[in-house]
């Protein structure tokens, strides 16, 4: 394996999971590889409870048993308890090449060291064959690869390119010359030492590669050498050449959850965290419904005084007994949206308390003095619901290549991240933070959705988005005029929080609950939260400024705003822009966050939804009366 390199943990759950290439300095590039190798590490360390995750709901939607922190770098020394967990990589791409004298080399994919420079002597040219080994230059990664729609991803086929298809048998040595306009893909060169050459000229044009008889393999390096781990199985799809550190080589898939409380408001905070720290060593001990009280003695004489362990094994044994009586309102359907209805109605019945990792209280939009200035919230809005501590739980769940949207099972997901199936927990992130919740008007958004204009322009907008995935064969998803309304509400109100708290516009996300699936589970609102994966939680401050006096100017400024942008009239006017034409009246200059803060990866968005368009107003939310 390479050598040590640190990363922060939560990178590798987003963008960095396993499956993708990561740039670190000095030129190497490596590859995370599968959970099986995960699994090999873990099982070298002794205390492995600190890695644990507890997050019921989530676990039993994914189908795992627990999540597990990916590793935080540590350097060896006195007192680090489990210094040897790392997490594994391999070298990717294999192709390397000279910088000097331009020798290509495929080297291992295990190689602990840095590739340097062998010395091939060449006809022509330089060659570090006339310098000594000391001297040689280190071997760098191509930029070239190869990916599929399916996941898989290759090396370049530089060996077939330059020769046309299979070449000859003997010795064939590979060089890479780039000229002057190497900046273009025809002033880079391939040559072999049996004379035949190429540019890259062509490379990136489609099928280019099947055309000389190569095609997708099957390729899943991250989970080690083929020929050892009998992992691929030959794909046959059309390869698709792209540069490594191209965008669409990989999509991190994450499935997030808002900690729900599962305890009596009543409950201690201190016996919260020893049932939720333990909760899969006393849940797994039950038989026929009922909870093994030696479990719950073991638990007590390890967390408390011996003289109080009768006591509290009453006490948490009480408390686990009273959860599981409440969980058969549990919702363990796969779907999004019910799932996240758990959420939604929690946080409209105000649940948690100041003892748990959930607290939420709720002001009504009459409270708020914002008639003056429009009374967007007082006529738009129901309710703001102040988060004032939430827990997020993001696990990777797998990836795709090409397609933010492979289609593909969450099962086949899962099932492409590793080899074992014995692997039953998944990488996750823990993050605390708060938010604030806005809930719109039920009433006033059934009478605008029902709007001519409005239905007419949220299905030009679905349309948009829906013409790629069918032609991949994907499922439709249709998208309503209240999603897209929600949805830029909260973009357009995230840079406003950004202006006015300090905060940096990536540190804020959303989480929207909006029903496209189940007409009769409505859900009109949005969660806007900073989250950090510090156990202190965030700055602070988000929820001051939902509080009354200041979220008004806060959102009449977010819709004032909206109202022009800088490249109107073009951007109000548009019938499709962005990524496959999926947004309409949105843009860097009005609308678009950062990646790490959309949920819709900055689709699905229309200023003109709430402030309307410039010879329509009335169809913008805000304007609506």
């Amino acid at each position: 394996m390479p050598a040590k390199k640190p990363i922060r943990r939560s990178q590798l759950i987003s963008p960095w999971g396993v499956g993708q290439m990561i740039n670190f300095p000095k030129d190497e590039s490596l590859m995370v590889l599968g959970l099986d190798m995960w699994e090999d590490k873990y099982r070298t360390i002794s205390e492995l409870d600190e890695f644990k995750v507890t997050e019921e709901r989530l676990a039993r939607r994914l189908g795992v048993n627990e999540f597990r922190l990916p590793p935080d770098f540590r350097d060896p020394g006195q007192g680090v308890i489990n210094p040897s967990l790392k997490i594994p990589f391999i070298r990717f791409p294999r192709w390397h090449y000279c910088t000097r004298c331009g020798h290509m080399e495929k080297v291992s994919i295990y190689d602990s060291h840095k590739p340097t420079c062998t010395g091939i002597s060449f006809g022509s040219g330089r060659s570090c064959s006339e310098i000594s080994e000391k001297k040689r230059q280190r071997l760098i990664p191509v930029r070239f690869i190869t990916i599929c729609p399916h996941g898989h991803i290759e090396d370049f086929p530089f060996m077939e390119w330059v020769h046309g298809g299979t070449a000859n048998e003997g010795q064939h040595n590979l060089r890479l010359r780039a000229g002057r306009s190497s900046g273009a893909l025809s002033g880079i060169e391939i040559t072999c030492s049996c004379g035949a050459n190429k540019t890259m000229a062509g490379a990136f044009n489609g099928q280019s590669l099947t055309k000389i008889g190569v095609n997708c393999s099957g390729g899943r390096p991250w989970l080690g050498q083929e020929a050892e781990r009998n992992n691929t199985i030959h794909c046959g799809e059309d390869l698709i050449v792209v540069q490594k550190g191209a965008s669409n080589v990989y999509f991190s898939q994450v499935r997030s959850s808002i900690y729900l409380p599962q305890w009596e408001k009543s409950v201690d905070r201190r016996l919260v965290e020893v049932l939720e720290k333990n909760w899969g060593f006393l849940s797994t001990g039950m038989e026929n419904g009922n909870f093994q009280r030696m479990r719950f003695e073991l638990v007590a004489e390890r967390n408390f005084a011996e003289e109080k362990k009768e006591l509290y094994t009453d006490k948490l044994l009480e408390a686990a007994t009273k959860r599981i009586s409440d969980a058969d309102s549990s919702n363990t359907d796969d779907s999004e949206e019910r799932y996240r209805k758990m959420e939604y109605d929690a946080i409209l019945a105000e649940a948690g308390g100041e003892n748990q990792d959930f607290f939420v209280t709720k002001n009504y939009a009459s409270t708020y003095d914002d008639l003056e200035t429009g009374g967007a919230i007082n006529t738009g809005l129901t309710s703001i619901g102040l988060l004032h501590k939430l827990r997020e739980t993001r696990a990777f769940v797998g990836f795709s290549r090409w397609l933010p949207d492979d289609g593909k099972s969450l099962e086949a997901k899962k099932e492409f991240i590793k080899l074992g199936r014995s692997i039953t927990w998944l990488p996750a992130m823990v993050v605390r933070g708060e938010g604030v919740f806005f809930e719109f008007s039920e009433k006033q958004m059934k009478e605008w959705a029902a709007k001519k204009d409005v239905i007419s322009r949220a299905k030009l907008l679905s349309d948009n988005y829906n013409r790629q995935k069918e032609t991949k064969g994907q499922k439709r998803r249709e998208i309503k005029p209240e999603f897209v309304l929600i949805h830029t509400f909260a973009h357009l109100v995230i840079n406003q929080f950004s202006y006015e708290c300090g905060y940096g516009s990536s540190a804020l996300r959303e989480r929207i609950y909006c029903n496209l699936e189940f007409s009769n589970e409505t859900m009109n609102g949005v969660l806007i939260y900073t989250a950090s994966g510090d156990s202190e939680g965030s700055l602070g401050g988000l929820v001051r400024q939902g509080k009354q006096g200041n979220l008004e100017t806060i959102v009449y400024n977010a819709i004032e705003n909206a109202r022009w942008c800088s490249s109107d009239p073009i951007c109000i006017d548009s019938h499709g822009q962005g990524p496959n034409s999926c947004n309409l009246a949105a843009c860097h200059n009005c609308a678009l966050l950062p990646e790490t803060c959309c949920e819709e990866s900055n689709m699905l968005l229309d200023r003109a939804m709430l402030i309307g368009e410039l010879d329509n107003l009335s169809i913008g939310y805000f304007n609506f009366r």
